[in-house]
């Protein structure tokens, strides 16, 4: 794919860029690398860390995100663009540290005539830059920042704590959110709380207290750190952030625009298993140009990183289901990358037998499965499966247990994922996931190399790194354990390398 021609000539001078020549130099030189992702945004060198700044601006879609560079010490804003949400293109780091030590996560907004960046500085408070040129390059940072400076606090974290902000804007002027905790220490007792800054001018910010108050939905210990605060439909608006503690996580609720307080309804989680260490972690969001609440979140490393670090989800569209709950799903624009169409036919499953499905196999590729799970304890696939089984990564689904106390469970479990003997080990990602009596499963998987991602019904996404030693653990095959099921359907796609120096690559 040429980006050029869809970026009717904006890119052409920035390939020329110094910067832009570099990273196209490191992403080559890490090519060989059999767990960089052929259709997942991955740094192009070093490490990367939160997604930043979402955002569509002119048509385009802009990345950005927590960067080191190679022989960087400080932390930048690096920056991606791309014209589809799938294929994505480096353009010259977008924020440098000057006052603040790092440049650490934020948000934009974008107006009619600029967007306008808002970030944590290290050891100094919170900032703005603002942009306006096509490919929002030339960034300017505010002469008064940091506009809201890091103050004195008591051991309670009186008055306020600034840490990652979002910015939005309202008929009063422009509002931030900056996610913290206060009343204890993150990650054992403390609270999360998101404190609420206006200013009608950018440089002179009014604290006005804490968004959401009376509401502790989260474990003790759980900070509502980098906050994205938008309507998402039906009145509501979805407070989406990152627990340093659990990960991923929401509220949606209704937002009183007079008070600039947050009445949260409903909590859910984007993340699962361990403590500190789970796979997903902080997300970006925007609203695009057609309306959609877009996010994307960075997954962590299950090994020591070799040279590079970090990958991106697939963009995930959210939205409110009809009973209020929330819908995730990836993007349509995933699509265009599809080639190589091969179905599966149905297939009954006896209790605890397994089927190979000969027609189906790879390690870049989508699977959308139906499986009526019957009877059965466990139902489900194994995807990048050796022809031995010796390597296979397992997603199931296990039905609701006893009608009091059990709940309907999806799982991807990569402790057989690997051979290698350096992983981190960990346990399976394991979340909620209710469906009808009668309802079939309904999945989506994305698998890239190094990444699963499974979207089930559209309202449950679990995600994992894992590892294949082996170069023929490309297989699938379907199961069921303790009673009968049946996969009703399989179809599976080929997917195109969005990166040209990888395998596969256009």
């Amino acid at each position: 794919m040429d980006l050029t021609t869809d970026f009717t000539g904006l890119m052409v001078p920035l390939q020329q860029h110094e910067q832009v020549l570099r990273f196209t130099a490191s992403r080559q030189r890490l090519a060989n690398d059999p767990y960089r992702p052929t259709f997942h945004f991955s740094p192009p060198e070093n490490f990367m860390n939160d997604p930043n700044g979402l955002c569509q601006w002119n048509g385009l879609y802009h990345l950005f995100y927590q960067f080191r560079a190679d022989g960087e010490e400080r932390v930048h804003w690096g920056h991606a663009v791309s014209p589809d949400l799938v294929s994505w293109r480096d353009l010259p780091m977008a924020l440098y540290p000057d006052q603040e030590q790092d440049c650490f996560s934020g948000q934009t907004l974008v107006e009619d005539d600029r967007v306008i960046a808002i970030y944590h500085g290290t050891q100094a408070g919170n900032a703005i830059a603002t942009a306006s040129d096509p490919l929002l390059v030339d960034w300017q940072k505010h002469p008064g920042n940091p506009v809201i400076p890091i103050v004195p606090t008591d051991e309670d974290g009186s008055p306020y704590r600034v840490f990652d902000p979002c910015i939005w804007k309202e008929e009063g002027g422009y509002y931030s959110l900056s996610g913290v905790y206060k009343d204890g220490t993150r990650s054992i007792d403390g609270i999360g709380v998101d404190h609420v800054f206006r200013s009608a001018d950018l440089k002179t910010w009014e604290h006005l207290g804490p968004l959401v108050e009376g509401v502790y939905d989260t474990e003790p210990g759980e900070d509502y750190a980098v906050p994205n605060f938008w309507p998402i439909g039906t009145g509501k608006h979805m407070l989406l952030f990152f627990s340093h503690k659990r990960g991923g996580q929401y509220f949606v609720g209704e937002y009183d625009t007079a008070l600039h307080r947050f009445h949260a309804e409903r909590h859910g989680r984007m993340n699962y298993g361990p403590l500190a260490v789970g796979s997903l972690h902080a997300p970006s969001a925007t609203i695009d140009e057609s309306g959609r609440f877009l996010s994307v979140f960075n997954i962590k490393e299950s090994k020591v990183p070799n040279g590079w670090s970090d990958i991106m989800t697939v963009p995930r569209v959210l939205s409110l289901a009809d009973d209020g709950s929330v819908l995730i799903n990836p993007v349509a624009e995933l699509e265009l990358l599809r080639h190589s169409h091969a179905v599966a036919s149905e297939i009954e499953l006896e209790a605890n037998g397994e089927t190979v499905i000969s027609e189906i196999s790879g390690n870049a590729i989508e699977i959308q499965a139906v499986l009526d799970p019957g009877d059965a304890h466990e139902s489900g696939l194994k995807v990048l499966r050796s022809p031995d089984g010796s390597e296979e990564t397992r997603i199931s689904f296990f039905p609701k247990g006893h009608p009091r106390f059990g709940t309907a469970q999806l799982q991807i479990d990569g402790t057989a994922s690997s051979l290698r003997t350096d992983l981190i080990p960990r346990t399976p990602e394991i979340g909620p996931l209710e469906i009808g009596d009668g309802e079939p499963v309904r999945l989506r998987i994305f698998i890239d190399r190094s990444v699963v991602e499974v979207f089930a019904n559209g309202r449950q996404c679990l995600t994992l790194r894992v590892y294949p030693e082996r170069s023929d653990s490309v297989g699938v095959s379907v199961f069921a354990r303790g009673g009968r099921a049946t996969l009703r359907s399989m179809e599976a796609w080929q997917m195109r390398s969005v990166w040209p120096e990888l395998a596969g690559g256009d």
